[in-house]
């Protein structure tokens, strides 16, 4: 043989060996035959995927990935839609799991239901000492009249009993509840209200009156905290969430989120907002913030005014059903003030409740005040429900996130029109004129107070409809979302609206696996497709938790 030949065959061998490897690249999990839709700035579709080490490698053609990479599994997802892991941009995870220890109020048709449901769950729950339940709304009953306990003193004179409203700031008790914590309705509460009918306590609970009783929720051991998150984050894997934000906890809470996550049992990410009592911020203003790779804590939760449905939410000018109110603003401005404050100083995210346009301007004042112009501390608004035109612009302006919840706006539909009025109406639940405000809103469920399905978060959001259909051609439909932007709220935009874009939110390499694989293109938006769509697998890190 030649020396030329020689030459010429060592070169292909080695061109071969090298090619061989190339296509051997070790990957821990390949997924493919699928569709994966990236939601990038590209809005890129992809048909396979290499994930290694909890992060995406690769994504490409079938036989692009198939070729280059060996791994120990390797799925084929049957031309299932694969997007970034969905992310519940505001909800109670932990009260969630709680719920389950109260009677389930929701769907209720009469106060009658109630106190049925109520005997009901006290009769199978002897070992309870106080009777627990959540969820009812007198908005879906004939009268629409909020309850008393006249009926609860007669059907449990010693034992206490607390029925909170489904949004959380109404709640109804009996004289042995008043009497167990010592609650005198006669006394003034700022930023709360107990009503008292010809000199008697009714024992009807608005917004700060509620919190009376908040301590009877903080008593939970830790067996029964642990518990609760565990099935939070069971039914979460099961409708795709791989990441929620949880809008109010405690240190304590946080920290046994934290020792569950190093013990492997608690798998979901959890962006926590801190609740800003005194002690909560001065555990934080030492200890710093957390960021951990599932767990981060760097943003206060505030509460400026309550719920439309209760009408505790703050209005410029009063309730077209009630004339004489306006609803209730839940601390001073000076509060709000020196939260800001704190949180500017500690670079801590301030995320405010706000309902009503008062609330609304208020906290978009203080937030103006404080920040000054655009900046990137990503401070936000939770709900952003009435927005008055006028007020709208500073979203922009000082660079505040707009964080909705979409099944608001279908849930409150039927009757949120009485308590507005023609005029205000047109500006609620706006969610396209928010996006078009700032380029982006954050989109979550307020599980329990809505359901815990991000695809019904999807479906107001798109077709503002709930799942019966209801209304006809949409609620307010000229301030739908997109299908794509609906999407990207869900993902790409939660993930900002909690500093996480480098790590999850699209389909990329280096990014987190996080996935959620469905049956159907949720960009079709189609209303007989999403009846039947489902969720069919849930991955975070690579991993299948669902």
């Amino acid at each position: 043989m030649t020396t030329r030949s020689s030459l010429l065959l060592f070169t292909a061998i080695a061109l071969l060996a090298n090619s061989c490897s190339y296509q051997h690249e070790q990957a821990d999990l390949v997924l493919h035959n699928g569709q994966f839709h990236a939601l990038d700035e590209a809005d890129r579709t992809h048909q396979a995927m290499a994930i290694r080490d909890g992060r995406i490698v690769e994504l490409g053609a079938e036989r692009q990935i198939l070729n280059k990479y060996k791994a120990d599994r390797v799925v084929d997802v049957a031309q299932a839609h694969v997007y970034p892991g969905f992310i519940d941009g505001h909800c109670h995870f932990l009260g969630y799991g709680l719920n389950a220890l109260k009677a389930d109020l929701h769907g209720c048709k009469s106060w009658n239901e109630v106190l049925q449901r109520i005997q009901a769950h006290a009769a199978a729950h002897p070992e309870q000492t106080w009777v627990l339940g959540r969820g009812w709304d007198q908005n879906r009953w004939p009268d629409r009249t909020m309850p008393d306990n006249e009926a609860l003193n007669a059907l449990f004179p010693d034992r206490p009993v607390l029925l909170q409203r489904v949004d959380g700031h109404a709640a109804v008790v009996n004289e042995a509840a008043m009497r167990a914590v010592g609650f005198d309705a006669g006394q003034p509460i700022a930023g709360g209200m107990a009503e008292v009918h010809n000199g008697r306590p009714t024992g009807l609970l608005l917004d700060n009156a509620v919190a009376v009783f908040q301590r009877i929720f903080d008593q939970a051991d830790e067996a029964t905290k642990r518990a609760a998150l565990l099935k939070a984050q069971e039914d979460c894997f099961r409708v795709g969430l791989t990441m929620v934000v949880d809008a109010g906890l405690d240190v304590g809470t946080i920290e046994l989120i934290r020792s569950m996550q190093r013990e492997g049992a608690l798998k979901m990410r959890v962006y926590a907002m801190v609740t800003d009592a005194p002690e909560n911020l001065a555990h934080f203003e030492k200890a710093g913030p957390i960021k951990e790779e599932r767990l981060q804590v760097r943003s206060v939760k505030v509460y400026a005014d309550g719920a439309l449905g209760s009408r505790g939410a703050l209005l410029k000018a009063p309730y077209s059903d009630r004339h004489d109110h306006h609803g209730l603003q839940l601390a001073d401005r000076t509060h709000f003030a020196e939260v800001a404050a704190w949180c500017k100083e500690h670079a801590f995210q301030m995320n405010t409740h706000c309902i009503g346009d008062s609330a609304n301007k208020l906290l978009l004042d203080v937030y103006g005040e404080v920040l000054g112009g655009t900046n990137d501390l990503r401070w936000r608004i939770e709900h952003a429900q009435v927005v008055s035109p006028e007020d709208r612009p500073r979203f922009a302006q000082y660079s505040i996130i707009p964080s909705v919840q979409p099944t608001h706006a279908t849930s409150d539909g039927p009757w949120a029109g009485d308590r507005l009025g023609p005029e205000r109406i047109a500006h609620a639940y706006a969610y396209k004129d928010l996006l078009r405000t700032l380029g982006m809103v954050a989109l979550g469920t307020d599980f329990p107070v809505e359901g815990i399905d991000p695809l019904a978060t999807f479906r107001s959001a798109v077709l503002r409809q709930d799942g019966s259909g209801w209304p006809e051609g949409g609620y307010q439909p000229e301030n739908a979302l997109t299908a794509i932007e609906a999407l990207r709220g869900m993902t790409i935009w939660n993930a900002i609206a909690t500093f996480n874009e480098a790590d999850l939110g699209t389909l990329e390499p280096g990014k987190c696996a996080d996935l959620t694989i469905v049956n159907a293109d949720l960009a079709k938006a189609d209303v007989t497709l999403l009846d039947k769509t489902q969720v069919l697998a849930t991955y975070i890190a690579g991993e299948q938790v669902r």
